[in-house]
């Protein structure tokens, strides 16, 4: 997706945006279900947690 994808520099903007949004429901899901107040809380440590398992779109 990513080589299909990136053929300008607007493409890159975008495919960042993807991944911020896909961090950001990870994040909402693992608040959730850690029962937290803060809904947008805790990214560093879920950013931490899923890492290893995710890989960056624009890199």
């Amino acid at each position: 997706m990513k080589n299909y994808y990136l053929l300008s520099p607007i493409a890159k903007r975008w495919l960042n945006r993807i991944d911020w949004y896909v961090l950001e429901r990870l994040t909402l899901f693992y608040n959730k279900k850690k029962n937290n107040r803060k809904k947008h809380g805790n990214l560093k440590s879920v950013r931490k947690e899923i890492d290893h398992l995710l890989i960056k779109l624009a890199s």
